[in-house]
């Protein structure tokens, strides 16, 4: 961790170093004022001596009521799939159950301002890739990365979260009930330390993460300039399996997607096309849970009503009300109703919309 706190020396010249030098204890020995690892230049021993005990002590202190774990490059429970890309992260900072990056994994990506068919298409194959026996990685983001998320847990599978902030920080805000159930059934992961906060810089670093904990990369979605294009470019020099799933010609967050395609990335239209594609690898690793986990509980007549008037595009209650002829106080309650057994969602404004099924 010692590694990870130290300032003035780039990540990935660090990483270096540590190849070189065998151990984070080697690296370390100028502070006990032994010789220096060689090819370090003064500068960058002076740096090494430094003490960052202070550093590591508060990320302990911060990381015991978070319930953090914390995994250098070297220990045996970093990721094997992580370890071996050109610039792995030094160390790990987790909460949950990060032994669930050894399963099959699969990255989906795409927009954060996404259509509502995106966000319905991301939400449904991840609900079928969890249901197949893959752990969905993604970053948390609005948009297609948090339906990604919720269609794996949906299916009762295991998602990862990959954060450009620290693992206590929960950005986006909206999304801390979300990051509280991926803790529970999954893992949330970063390189960056506990308090840090979402700077724009972090993401671009976050994505080879994303893409490096993943046998492949699945496109959902994205523009001209989305960062889930960084992502594919990490994912190819990784040497990971590019997917993409076809996009309405005539909306600008698919510019970047569909170009893809005309590049070379698999289609995508089922989950069938990515197990197809990645079989070989998976060597009878991949083991389905079963069909999708059924919702909750049956619902009532006037539940049954108000499904019928919703679609995977948000409607506000205002015209639900006007549409099934209740009162306002009945609707909202019979759409709490909803939402607990797992057929609604509430997004902000007052908008409703149906949780996609496969």
């Amino acid at each position: 961790m010692s590694l990870a706190l130290l300032k003035g020396i780039p990540r990935a010249r660090l990483l270096e170093i540590l190849r070189r030098s065998g151990t984070p204890e080697r690296l370390l020995l100028p502070v006990q004022g032994e010789v220096a690892p060689s090819g370090l230049s003064p500068a960058e021993a002076s740096l090494l001596a430094r003490d960052v005990s202070g550093e590591v002590d508060e990320q302990l202190r911060l990381g015991i009521p978070a319930e953090c774990g914390i995994t250098a490059w070297t220990d045996e429970q970093y990721p094997a799939l992580l370890r071996h890309i050109y610039y792995p992260p030094l160390v790990l900072f987790w909460r949950g159950n990060i032994s669930c990056a050894e399963q099959p994994t699969i990255a989906v990506v795409g927009s954060r301002k996404c259509s509502h068919s995106g966000r319905a298409v991301a939400e449904r194959l991840g609900r079928g890739l969890a249901a197949e026996g893959f752990v969905v990685v993604s970053g948390l983001a609005r948009g297609i990365d948090t339906a990604a998320h919720r269609g794996a847990l949906a299916a009762g599978g295991a998602s990862i979260a990959v954060l450009g902030c620290g693992v206590d920080v929960c950005y986006p805000a909206e999304n801390r009930r979300l990051l509280a159930e991926i803790v529970e059934k999954g893992a949330v992961v970063s390189e960056f330390p506990m308090g840090t906060p979402p700077l724009r810089q972090n993401f671009p670093l976050r994505n080879r993460i994303v893409s490096g904990l993943s046998l492949g990369v699945l496109v959902i979605e994205a523009g001209e300039a989305s960062g889930a294009l960084v992502t594919v470019t990490h994912a190819l020099s990784q040497g990971r399996e590019v997917f993409v799933v076809p996009g309405d010609i005539t909306l600008t967050s698919t510019i970047g997607s569909n170009r893809l395609l005309k590049e070379g990335a698999r289609p995508v239209t089922e989950v069938e096309d990515i197990i197809e594609e990645l079989g070989p690898r998976l060597d009878g690793k991949l083991e389905p849970i079963g069909s999708c986990a059924p919702m909750a509980d049956s619902v009532s007549g006037k539940e049954e009503t108000l499904l019928a008037c919703l679609s995977h595009a948000p409607t506000h209650v205002d015209l639900i009300c006007a549409q099934v002829g209740f009162e306002l106080s009945e609707v909202l309650s019979l759409l709490v109703s909803l939402e607990l057994k797992g057929y609604v969602r509430q997004e902000p404004g007052n908008l409703f919309l149906r949780v996609a099924n496969i």
